[in-house]
This record gives structure tokens, C-alpha cells and sequence, in this order.
């Protein structure tokens, strides 16, 4: 028998550890551009978060699939709308803010892993994010999704992540929101936590022996 401050440490399995982005590291509200859009037009805010947000033009900007001016143009068209790029860029971009409580946890994590940025996002979004909050350039690797041109739950995503982990699911350790998201990983081997609350994030990781 070993004595408490005798007893061997036991290790974990992970090597890396893979953050999603929006409303884990850095939490984000839509409803933010669509009320001011609504507000500047005299339109209806739901409509104009289900052209920006939730439409299909939207999921072709995330996959890189329209450039910036592409998905500007055709999203004032949907929305019957005339506002010039440069006054719209930031409406569409001043969403965000950070989690600080999360992003010290990854910074804590650093110390010890690789960790990786695994986001679905758009170009616009991302050059914003990148140049607001310094927690972005702690990653080791960015698996973007108007980047790799695939969006999660898609498997070339997640098969992007392996690879750069070099090729061991075992070693990884993903986190993400959403529960759709975990399960598709979860399904192709990937270890992953259901990111609820930096509280409960950190509860979770001392059990896996991570923290």
C-alpha cells in the first residue's frame, strides 16, 4: 500500500486536446446583426436571422464555397435589401465575446497538450475573431471549415483532426456544444465532452485524469 502523497500518479491517454469555437471558447448571439438589419430596414428580425443564420447560403459561406462579397451580395438580394459592404461587415461580425473563464481553462491545458481549434465558421467571422480575442493564438492547429471545405458532423472534417493528431483517435480529446456534434465524433472513436460550463468542463476533465 502506498501513502497518499506516495501513491503513483495515474496518467491519461490524450495528447490532444480539440476545442470547438462558438459559444464554448467564445460564446455568440445572432440575433445581435439580425436586430440591427431588422432595425436599420423596418424588416422583420426572424426573417432576417433564418437568410443569415439558418439558410443555405450561409452553410455555402461556412463551407468556403462563396467568397466574403459573394455571400453579401447574394444575402442583400434574399433580403431585398441596399447596404453598402463596408457598413455591413461589421454589423454581420460584432456578435462576440469570450468566455474568459473557458479560455483560461485552455490556456491551463497548453501547458501540458496540443490543442486544436475545430470550429464551423466563415471566413468574415473568423478574420474578426482572430484579430478581437487573443485566445486564438494559443492553437496548435485551426481546422476551419471554410478552410478544410466541409462543416461538422461531416466526416472529412473530423478525419482532418485525426490526421493532424497524427492519425490516433485514442489521443484525442474533443470538446463541443453540441450534442449532434459529440455523437457523429464520438461514432468515428473520438473521445469527446459535452461542453456545458467551464465549471462543469473542469469537473469533467479532472475525472479523465486531464487536469
Amino acid at each position: 500500500m502506498y501513502a497518499d502523497d506516495e501513491a503513483p500518479q495515474v496518467k491519461n491517454k490524450y495528447k490532444t486536446i480539440v476545442f470547438d469555437l462558438g459559444n464554448t471558447l467564445i460564446r455568440f448571439d445572432h440575433n445581435i446583426s439580425a436586430r440591427k438589419i431588422a432595425n436599420l430596414f423596418n424588416l422583420d428580425s426572424r426573417k432576417i436571422y433564418d437568410a443569415f443564420f439558418d439558410s443555405e447560403i450561409t452553410r455555402a459561406f461556412e463551407k468556403g464555397l462563396l467568397s466574403p462579397k459573394s455571400f453579401y451580395g447574394k444575402a442583400s438580394a434574399l433580403l431585398g435589401i441596399k447596404l453598402p459592404y463596408e457598413d455591413f461587415v461589421p454589423i454581420w461580425n460584432d456578435i462576440f465575446w469570450e468566455d474568459e473563464d473557458v479560455c483560461d481553462l485552455a490556456r491551463e491545458l497548453k501547458k501540458n497538450y496540443k490543442l486544436f481549434l475545430l470550429s464551423n465558421v466563415n471566413r468574415l467571422h473568423f478574420e474578426h475573431i482572430e484579430k478581437k480575442f487573443e485566445i486564438i493564438k494559443i492553437f496548435d492547429e485551426l481546422i476551419l471549415s471554410f478552410v478544410v471545405g466541409a462543416t461538422k458532423p461531416e466526416r472529412q472534417i473530423y478525419e482532418d483532426v485525426i490526421r493532424r493528431a497524427g492519425g490516433d483517435k485514442g489521443s484525442i480529446l474533443y470538446i463541443d456544444d453540441r450534442e449532434d456534434l459529440i455523437k457523429e465524433a464520438t461514432a468515428l472513436g473520438i473521445d469527446s465532452i459535452r461542453f456545458e460550463s467551464a465549471g462543469k468542463l473542469r469537473d469533467l476533465l479532472s475525472i479523465k485524469k486531464v487536469i
